[in-house]
């Protein structure tokens, strides 16, 4: 590490500045010693001729006068060490080195100063360069928007002039539709199921298929001496052979028969296509459909709707059409792929008997009967 310098070497150096001077001083000295001889050397062997030449005289004066204009700034410059203060000297020497520190401080900021405006105008080139990438990508934008704009307002155009030349439809009557009431259905009432498929309407005579369902069980039973054993009951194999072969139909629907969970005779309907009614055809007393309805005695029925999802247009004239004549009716809206399925009456169950269940403790209360559901609205 570099020592300190103390104020001894301070005072060191300044002796010896001193020493430097003084030097100095006798060497200018000695210098204006030999130049006045020279020119005196000269003077006196000018004179010293016969014959003076007066240009060369007036040479030497100008020489003259330029040494001792020398002289006098010799004399301005050179200082007597006696008259050297010191204190001053120090002072000045201290002002310097201020100063110069100063100047470094200064130009050490003006570095830094430096260095921080070209990592600015750096930065400010990426900038631009990445701002420049915006514009391009900004414009290559719109000009897809004004395309997209220019092409909209041609298809604009295009629809605008059709739609001039499209005769004027008048709008449809308005279509009244009461506010729904659920509620259940009086009592002794039965209820009538009609689905809503394919945008069709399809009546269903449920008491029908059922009645002939119990008979074709009970014959298969009969028929094929299915119930020998009491205690197994009847084999759901054996049944399911007879049973899931048989086919049946009438106007609206075919039939397939099942057997659910090997216990219970089942049935499922299934619309037949384009056999349902429109609604519209509800309109016209003399319509396939409506000709269905006269034979029902409607103070004994009210109507339930199953609407699928593509014949909600089918179940709206025609519940319109069943409350203008006061028939009530409520609907229950189906996933596409529902079917219509029922039980078969009569009591038949497949398999060995099932143990009845235990009776109730003593005291225990009767099960509240279950609130109807709201079948009407």
């Amino acid at each position: 590490m570099k020592p300190t310098r103390g104020a001894d070497e301070d005072d060191g150096g300044l002796d010896s500045l001193l020493d430097t001077m003084t030097n100095v001083v006798g060497i200018l000295v000695l210098v204006l010693i030999v130049t006045q001889m020279s020119v005196a050397d000269v003077v006196t062997r000018i004179t010293s001729k016969n014959q003076i030449d007066e240009q060369a005289v007036e040479e030497l004066n100008q020489q003259l006068e330029i040494e001792r204009a020398e002289l006098r700034d010799l004399e301005k410059i050179l200082v007597n060490p006696i008259d050297i203060d010191e204190q001053k000297l120090r002072q000045e020497l201290q002002l310097n080195k201020d100063l110069l520190a100063r100047k470094k401080a200064l130009l050490e900021q003006r570095t830094q100063d430096k260095n921080a405006f070209a990592l600015k105008l750096t930065n400010d080139k990426q900038l631009a360069a990445k701002n420049t990438k915006i514009v391009a990508d900004t414009e290559a934008k719109r000009k897809e928007l004004e395309t997209l704009i220019s092409t909209s307002l041609e298809k604009k155009a295009q629809l605008a002039a059709q739609l001039d030349q499209t005769p004027r439809v008048k709008a449809p009557a308005d279509i009244e539709i009461s506010i729904p009431n659920p509620r259940p259905a009086p009592p002794g009432i039965k209820q009538l199921m009609i689905v809503c498929s394919g945008n069709r309407l399809y009546p269903v005579n449920i008491d029908a298929f059922r009645k002939d369902a119990e008979f074709k069980v009970k014959s298969i039973v009969a028929r094929f001496n299915l119930k020998q054993d009491p205690a197994k009951g009847i084999d759901p194999e054996k049944f399911k052979q007879h049973y899931e072969k048989l086919s049946q139909n009438d106007e609206f629907f075919d039939v397939e028969y099942y057997v659910q969970g090997d216990r219970w005779p089942r049935f499922r309907l299934i619309p037949r296509t384009n056999k349902g009614g429109f609604g519209k055809e509800l309109i016209n007393p003399r319509s396939r459909l409506r000709r269905w309805y006269s034979g029902v005695d409607f103070s004994k029925y009210y109507a339930r709707f199953y609407v699928l999802p593509d014949s909600f247009d089918a179940y709206v004239i025609a519940r319109r059409f069943f409350s203008q004549n006061k028939i009530l009716a409520g609907w229950d809206p189906q996933n596409a792929n529902w079917k219509l399925t029922s039980h078969v009456p009569g009591g038949i169950e497949l398999g060995p008997p099932r143990p009845k269940p235990p009776p109730p403790p003593p005291g225990t209360p009767p099960a509240a009967k279950p609130k109807p559901a709201n079948l009407i609205d």
